[in-house]
């Protein structure tokens, strides 16, 4: 049996407008099975028979859903894009199994196999590929895979049920109404997340505790939050405090020394982002080609090599950095222009290279390798309208 071929994006669409939002949901089916214990290989073989139209058949839940109840809800993100008008890719869908079979394990949630997993992508953008954009930048059908707790208790226990659901959505850009770099607020009063907590899991709840700071911060000018671990701030001590990341995205600063680095992950605070690590990649792979750009980045010749290292970064390390820019599968790469504190939090601003050389060289590598121009290692990408065998390994 053939592979089922890409439709070309419909028409009557204006790919190139659609804001980072639920988008079209109308014109969109999704994928919905359950299971009371584990998953098995009927569950693979019985797919097909689970895709629903998102107009015609709502979500089942009651009011005693558990993870209504108790936020048992892991969530995954991950993006499908054309590469010419008739092939397109998926980027590193292995990395979003690897971490979301890492929350299961904390949301106690049976997670599916691998091949389960990347089935239903690949089902998801089949059926649903006239809405896969045309070739441009930024433009992407945002796949969202998710694992909840669907059964009905009153107790705090795992769920007696469990959900793997499947659906996507054309959009454009995350900051796409930024019109110059992110005026970031550095966040000295709330916390997104400690240590010993849930910070590096990307469970629904990481997201509604930094809702609220979000909505304030841009009533004062700013695009978002950067957060600190906020047991390591003391008042008059701000220099010391141990950044973590944004809302929804990482952070990179581009030091005058030629290093390049982003908070690391070993202190369990913040999100193992997989534009994170792609970008890591990038930069220890193509070095040699970034040190003449980091160079005139910080004008300074006697950089002798570039290096992306993942390390405890304090704020008073940002005072040394020349460029600055945010990852994320729904931000991809985007420049921060300014950093700095509200009026009534202690004292601190930091200002940056706009789309800085260094920031623009590492997104067209970033995006060559998503293309396929670039290579960092085998495997990055997938073609969804390969057989459910290739696609699958």
């Amino acid at each position: 049996m053939s592979s089922p071929t890409i439709a070309d994006p419909q028409e009557g669409i204006d790919f190139a407008s659609l804001p980072w939002n639920l988008n079209l949901p109308d014109e969109h089916v999704y994928l919905h099975i359950k299971t009371t214990s584990t998953w098995t290989a009927e569950h693979l073989d019985d797919l097909e028979n689970h895709v629903y139209s998102y107009k015609d058949r709502l979500l089942p839940v009651t009011p005693a859903t558990t993870s209504l109840n108790y936020g048992t809800t892991l969530w995954e993100g991950l993006k499908c894009y054309r590469t010419s008008e008739k092939e397109a890719v998926v980027f590193r869908a292995d990395r979003n199994y690897e971490r979301m079979k890492r929350g299961a394990d904390e949301l106690c949630l049976p997670m599916p196999s691998k091949e389960l997993f990347l089935r239903a992508i690949q089902l998801a953008i089949q059926r649903n590929s006239q809405l896969i954009p045309p070739v441009g930048e930024g433009m992407k059908l945002y796949v969202r895979p998710m694992l909840f707790g669907s059964g009905q208790q009153l107790g705090l226990y795992p769920s007696p049920e469990f959900s793997f659901l499947m659906y996507v959505s054309p959009t454009g850009n995350y900051f796409k109404s930024a019109t110059s770099g992110l005026n970031i607020h550095l966040e000295t009063r709330r916390s997104r997340a400690s240590r010993g907590g849930m910070g590096s899991t990307k469970c629904a709840g990481n997201y509604a505790a930094a809702l609220k700071p979000l909505m304030d911060c841009k009533k004062h000018g700013f695009h978002d939050n950067l957060y600190l671990e906020l047991d390591t701030y003391h008042k008059g001590q701000l220099p010391q405090a141990v950044v973590q990341e944004m809302s929804a995205a990482n952070i990179f600063f581009v030091l005058r020394t030629g290093e390049i680095v982003t908070p690391s992950l070993d202190r369990g605070t913040i999100l193992p982002g997989v534009t994170r690590e792609s970008v890591l990649a990038i930069i220890n792979t193509f070095a040699d080609e970034l040190t003449p750009i980091v160079r005139q980045s910080t004008g300074k010749e006697d950089v002798q090599a570039v290096s992306g290292h993942s390390r405890t970064v304090t704020v008073a390390e940002i005072g040394n950095a020349v460029e600055c820019f945010a990852t994320g599968t729904a931000a991809e790469l985007v420049p921060i222009q300014r950093l700095a504190t509200d009026p009534d939090e202690e004292a601190a601003e930091f200002t940056f290279t706009d789309n800085g050389p260094v920031t623009r060289a590492i997104l067209a590598m970033l995006r060559e390798t998503m293309s396929g121009q670039r290579e960092v290692e085998e495997g990055w990408l997938r073609n969804p309208f390969a057989s459910k065998e290739e696609f699958c390994a």
